[in-house]
């Protein structure tokens, strides 16, 4: 534009152009890079975002997804599932100590069916939520959002997963005195929930937690933490507009 109305201004002057051709592409990277989808929402004073990283390593509380009969036994659960990285990670392996905290807290909840096969018989209702203490003010809200067959095989649906995370957001309320809470992608791997796709499963989540908090906000912040692996799953300009849309509501 200079050179334009200003040619002589220019003569002997290539560097400037350099100077500014470096700038425009710095601005448009800067413009372009990919940001972790967020968004906090005036009406309520909450925040929902999408994290990529380690569930276990966020210092708060988190959401670790079971079966209806809270097996841990690592022949049944699978080692690379969230249920298996927390039992390796926070529980150092001893499923044996993680049974004798689930069994606590479960002490007041009473089963509604029991099931022969390998493992723990006793079913307990869907959504049920054993709750974990961890270190400091953490806790781990052990939600049952899939049931278990005869042969140890879980399986769920679209519907046990919106009634599961309404008794979550519940046991939130109660015991999380308005902290963070993380919950991994629910509907994946051994779930058996082929119709909840990954980017389903974060609208679903933040749609749950965002119409909960519109009514009473239970917690100032909804983590969303996805695998490195997962990521890409997700499209994370979509999803920040639709965290955007929900604002305008």
């Amino acid at each position: 534009m200079i050179a334009v109305f200003a040619p002589d201004m220019l003569k002997n002057q290539w560097w400037l152009i350099a100077v500014a051709v470096v700038v425009a592409a710095t601005w448009a990277v800067f413009k372009q890079r990919q940001t972790s989808p967020s968004q906090w929402y005036a009406h309520g004073n909450f925040t929902i975002r999408l994290v990529v990283g380690d569930l276990f390593q966020q210092d708060a509380s988190a959401m670790v997804g079971m079966t209806t009969t809270f097996d841990t036994d690592p022949t049944i659960i699978d080692a690379s599932s969230v249920q298996g990285s927390f039992l390796c990670t926070v529980y150092a392996s001893s499923h044996t100590r993680l049974d004798q905290e689930l069994e606590e807290s479960l002490a007041a909840t009473k089963p509604v069916s029991r099931i022969v096969k390998a493992g723990k018989p006793r079913a307990y209702p869907l959504g049920t939520t054993a709750i974990l203490e961890g270190r400091g003010a953490i806790r781990y809200y052990c939600l049952a959002y899939t049931e278990m067959d005869a042969h140890n095989r879980a399986q769920g649906s679209v519907r046990g997963i919106v009634h599961s995370l309404d008794k979550l957001w519940d046991a939130v309320d109660m015991h999380s005195n308005g902290a963070p809470i993380c919950v991994p992608l629910l509907g994946q791997g051994q779930s058996r929930i082929p119709e909840l796709t990954p980017e389903a499963a974060v609208r679903l989540m933040a749609f749950s937690f965002f119409l909960r908090c519109r009514r009473n906000r239970v917690s100032s912040e909804l983590r969303i933490v996805i695998h490195p692996k997962e990521i890409n799953k997700i499209d994370q300009t979509e999803f920040q507009a639709f965290l955007r849309s929900l604002a305008t509501e």
